[in-house]
């Protein structure tokens, strides 16, 4: 693959009555993404990624938005990745929301996120394995 692995997610965010958290995310966010894998102590195995909204300027706490997540670890994904995988945002070990994989998209741009009002709307290419 040549370029950053960037997955389009439906994310739902938990209430913060519910655990969720108090502040809207914005982008830039540095999520902590979890496909239900577990290393042998139970913890889960998460995977880092840095997100941008596609159509709001911030999702707050039980709301729902579609976003790109640019991941920086990308060949230590599970490979049952796939469109519909469901994926949890955590923030230690705690879950603040779900998401659902929409695509699986490449971006070739280097250092994509520099400008991450490009980065919202940038044209991205279908990820081919």
């Amino acid at each position: 693959m040549t370029g950053n692995l960037v997955l389009r997610l439906a994310v739902d965010l938990a209430p913060y009555e519910r655990g969720g958290r108090r502040r809207p995310l914005t982008d830039g966010y540095r999520a902590s993404l979890s496909f239900g894998r577990r290393r042998g102590n139970d913890e889960p195995v998460v995977h880092d990624a840095v997100l941008v909204l596609e159509d709001v300027a911030e999702l707050p706490p039980g709301g729902r938005a579609t976003t790109r997540a640019w991941v920086l670890l990308p060949e230590q994904l599970p490979r049952s990745l796939a469109v519909g995988s469901v994926v949890t945002l955590l923030e230690r070990d705690r879950i603040v929301g779900r998401a659902r994989v929409i695509e699986l998209l490449v971006d070739p741009t280097p250092s994509p996120l520099n400008d991450i009002a490009a980065a919202k709307s940038r044209i991205l290419s279908p990820h081919r394995d």
